[in-house]
């Protein structure tokens, strides 16, 4: 049986020279599995408060709110 209810779903886009893909992939042959677990592992785990003093905004002030 199908599930018939839609999920929504994102497409990320990382650009990496090739030599650090060609790096990365050296070290995680399965490069992309590796990016969604670490991602999932971080949604996950416990969330910690961003850090103004860090002088990065967060994500989503790069962007505004896409949903």
């Amino acid at each position: 049986m199908m599930h018939t209810e839609a999920v929504e779903t994102r497409t990320l886009t990382i650009v990496l020279p090739e030599a650090e893909w060609r790096a990365l992939r050296a070290q995680e042959p399965d490069a992309i599995g590796w990016l969604h677990a670490q991602i999932k592992s971080r949604l996950d785990g416990p969330s910690s408060p961003q850090s103004v003093s860090s002088g990065t905004p967060p994500a989503d002030a790069w962007w505004g709110d896409d949903y």
